[in-house]
């Protein structure tokens, strides 16, 4: 390694302009950074969970709902009805919006002489009171009422049915300008899936702005208070900024967009990267503190340096390094990412710094004395523990034990989390839209149950209608799911208006040609919407319901019970194959893989940084010695997450890996300071 050193102190400027012009070619990529917040995003793309949502939404069209809610004094007021049709009609223009329904066009079925007709709720605005008070009288005692519009009048909803090829940022950004100059005086919301992962993909953005800045700024002060010296700030943020970028242009070379995760990354190698300047620095202080000239001092430096600044490296590349078994996508990307960005780090830290070391004029130093030793404040604090270590050692020892208890006992109470929702304040626009929805309407979720019968037109069967209507009846006689809907509802409308409107005939056909006809009559008459509820052949049926957002131990115990509920009434039966589907269902598995990330993350990355520690310094007892401190951590971690009520979630689970990434740095110069000492 000396001869490599004394090459680049040789030879710094070509050091130097190889890594400007790397940086610079770097620099060509980030404009096409890219972000990503979807829940797609987080699972693998063979996942069967995934690929039953993805399937399902194929044939019956997007399983998440897309809100916008308006909540107002009275939303029957000439004005509010005003604003909700130019809405409609300001939304529906857009290209990739679909359809959009609002109270004022919903689909009614009404008898005629002809037998039905299929007519929109009002066929004008309605203007005067009485047109407002017949408009108020048929949508209350229509299938809507709780779905677009709720009974005391303070809201009303438009359900927007969006292209799937559309791009998305750019149809919402058009959204949610339509929507914002409507605003006023009533409080409007936008609320779905789509909508989320865009405010977060916007939120992400901001944060790198301001993150990203303010580490700087904060790594910075530390350093000048450690060294006093502009080239104490300079040289290790310079070097660790030219690793991050060129990190982050390998990730986005790979096509990897930023995520909730990967976005944690700069910050990350920030902190890590840091740290190999600082212990150079400190050893060249020290060498040129005992006499030694420039050139000399630096070569003695990373002769002593530069073992345990690879040992470091090494093992906190494995540390990230063993997320590469995370169920989570961008949970691999994230640990890969981190690993090569370290080993650029360190790799940089071994070129570029000596190269400028060795061009820039030495830091002033007071040659040391012998018998003078520094008495500053941090090193009177290092002393003492020292010698409570030293001397008090079973002292020491208890308090470590009964902190391990205390800490312990909250990782048992530890809870998960998977919506997204969650993370923001009750004051965002997220936030506050969704709990409109959930208070207003019921429910921002959609949970579906796919009943598939196998054979064409299966779904005709009055007995497998029936078995629609069983299914609706039990998602609506839970709290947390309502306004549970299916063909049956259509069938049976129909049913009512053929026979003038009659409510006893709010029934099922007994014969599966009764149903056949008034389906078909139904299509001939213009109805619309029946795609969304049975396949075009008639062999598969959707029962959808909307689903209060829950904290993850709740909504676990739901899916588990109705999932329980469907294999008990149909697991059994050859005819027909019934499975609940759904986000809520994707976010449920997220959960359950949260924990298998942490637990198979934190046995990996221990047993690799172990070896690597006890092979490169030749001894069991310091690689398993350097897995102590690190443990502990962990443990401290999760125990006041456990205390403080802070979820494991997709951001959370990773911590384990960055705790053993990061504190195994310490532990090898540590234990490398010491053998050199004892040397």
């Amino acid at each position: 390694m000396k001869r490599w050193i004394e090459m680049v102190l040789d030879r710094p400027w070509a050091v130097i302009a190889a890594v400007l012009v790397l940086t610079a070619v770097s620099l060509t990529f980030l404009p096409r950074i890219t972000f990503d917040a979807s829940i797609e995003a987080m699972i693998p793309s063979d996942d069967p969970v995934l690929q039953d949502l993805e399937a399902v939404s194929e044939e019956f069209g997007s399983q998440t709902l897309f809100f916008i809610a308006i909540e107002g004094a009275d939303v029957f007021s000439p004005g509010t009805l005003k604003k909700i049709a130019d809405l409609e009609e300001a939304l529906a223009a857009l290209p990739g919006v679909v359809s959009v329904q609002s109270p004022l066009n919903a689909e009614m079925v009404d008898s005629s002489p002809f037998g039905i007709e299929i007519r929109p709720m009002v066929s004008d605005r309605p203007e005067t009171p009485e047109e407002i008070g017949q408009f108020k009288a048929d949508i209350l005692s229509s299938p809507y009422e709780g779905v677009l519009v709720t009974k005391d009048g303070r809201g009303a909803a438009l359900l927007l049915d969006l292209d799937a090829h559309a791009e998305d940022n750019t149809l919402l950004r058009e959204i949610e300008a339509i929507v914002g100059r409507f605003k006023g005086p009533e409080e409007i919301h936008l609320v779905g899936d789509s909508y989320i992962f865009y405010y977060t993909e916007n939120a992400m953005k901001q944060d790198v702005l301001v993150l990203v800045p303010f580490v700087i700024a904060v790594i910075g002060v530390v350093l000048y208070a450690m060294f006093r010296s502009a080239l104490g700030v300079l040289l290790p943020l310079f070097t660790v900024g030219v690793s991050v970028i060129w990190t982050v242009a390998l990730m986005i070379s790979q096509d990897i967009p930023v995520s909730l995760i990967t976005i944690v990354m700069p910050v990350i190698l920030m902190t890590i990267g840091v740290a190999s300047s600082i212990h150079i620095l400190t050893k060249y202080k020290e060498a040129l503190t005992a006499g030694l000239a420039k050139r000399e001092a630096l070569v003695e430096t990373f002769r002593v340096i530069t073992s345990p600044v690879v040992m470091a490296a090494l093992t906190t590349s494995a540390g990230f390094a063993s997320l590469i078994t995370a169920f989570v996508h961008p949970m691999r990307e994230f640990g890969v990412l981190t690993a090569i960005g370290v080993a650029l780090a360190m790799a940089l830290s071994l070129t570029l710094v000596p190269a400028l070391l060795i061009l820039v004029k030495e830091p002033k130093v007071k040659v040391e004395r012998e018998g003078e030793r520094e008495n500053g404040l941090l090193t009177r604090l290092l002393n003492a523990l020292t010698d409570l270590a030293l001397h008090r050692p079973a002292r020491l020892v208890l308090a470590v034990l009964a902190v391990t208890v205390v800490f312990g006992y909250g990782a048992t109470r530890v809870t998960l989390e998977s919506n997204i929702v969650n993370y923001f304040s009750a004051s965002s626009p997220v936030k506050r839209g969704t709990q409109v929805i959930e208070d207003v309407f019921g429910g921002s979720m959609q949970i579906s149950v796919v009943v598939d019968t196998g054979v064409e037109d299966g779904m005709k069967d009055p007995e497998m209608v029936k078995e629609l209507i069983e299914i609706q009846e039990y998602l609506n006689s839970w709290d947390t799911m309502n306004h549970a809907t299916s063909m049956a509802d259509v069938v049976r409308e129909l049913n009512q208006a053929l026979w003038d409107g009659d409510p006893a005939y709010y029934t099922v056909p007994e014969t599966r040609e009764g149903i056949a006809q008034q389906l078909l009559l139904f299509t001939m008459q213009g109805g619309s919407g029946l795609d969304s509820l049975v396949t075009y052949d008639y062999s598969q049926a959707l029962v959808t319901a909307r689903m209060r957002t829950l904290d993850a131990e709740a909504m676990s115990a739901v899916i588990a019970e109705v999932e329980d509920y469907l294999a008990s009434r149909y697991g059994s039966r050859d005819d027909l194959n019934v499975h609940l589907t759904g986000t809520p269902k994707v976010m449920m598995r997220l959960m359950s893989r949260y924990v298998q990330t942490q637990v198979s993350s934190l046995i990996s990355s221990s047993i690799s940084v172990g070896i690597i520690v006890a092979v490169l310094m030749k001894s069991l007892t310091f690689g398993l010695m350097s897995l102590v401190p690190l443990l502990f951590t962990v443990l401290m971690n999760f125990g006041v997450m456990g205390i403080a009520g802070l979820p494991l979630d997709a951001v959370t689970s990773i911590i384990a890996s960055i705790a053993i990434g990061i504190g195994v740095d310490y532990a090898v110069h540590y234990i490398s300071r010491y053998r050199l000492e004892l040397a």
